[in-house]
């Protein structure tokens, strides 16, 4: 697994915030895609979650994250009730891609935390799954390809 330094730039997103089973992320991001399409909203990335608490630790109705999906930041959509729209400040990430199913993704968190161990990062937010090719768009889980992202600081 190759891992970066990228600094991600000021984003525009449109999200949803959630406390429940990540087997409801399907249902969230359906209501997310449909509420672009309804409100003609231009989404300028892929779909991606932010984790609060580590699903593999948790039981599996308490996981906390967020789904959502940077849109063009000249917009000005409203927020709905389950929708909010924010800005993402600008920040630096360790990304790393993983490819294939979601079942051993852990292994690649493993490797991305031990990276920035022996890097000098500390890690300071939440992680972000960005899925590039997700399980609705390729027929079979292994050709799926998720992009981890690490929000750091370097130390040192």
């Amino acid at each position: 697994m190759e891992i970066v330094e990228k600094t991600i730039e000021d984003q525009k997103i449109a999200i949803m915030n959630y406390k429940g089973s990540l087997d409801d992320m399907e249902v969230l991001i359906s209501k997310l895609i449909g509420w672009s399409e309804v409100e003609e909203i231009e989404t300028i990335g892929d779909l991606f979650a932010i984790f609060y608490n580590n699903p593999r630790k948790v039981k599996e109705n308490e996981v906390v994250y967020d789904v959502g999906i940077p849109i063009n930041p000249e917009l000005d959509p409203d927020d709905t009730e389950e929708i909010k729209i924010v800005t993402i400040i600008e920040h630096k990430v360790l990304s790393g891609i993983h490819n294939g199913s979601l079942d051993n993704i852990q292994e690649s968190y493993n490797t991305m935390a031990e990276y920035s161990v022996e890097n000098k990062y500390d890690i300071i937010g939440s992680p972000k799954e960005i899925y590039i090719k997700n399980k609705f768009e390729v027929d079979n889980e292994e050709d799926m390809v998720t992009e981890i992202q690490l929000p750091v600081i370097k130390m040192g």
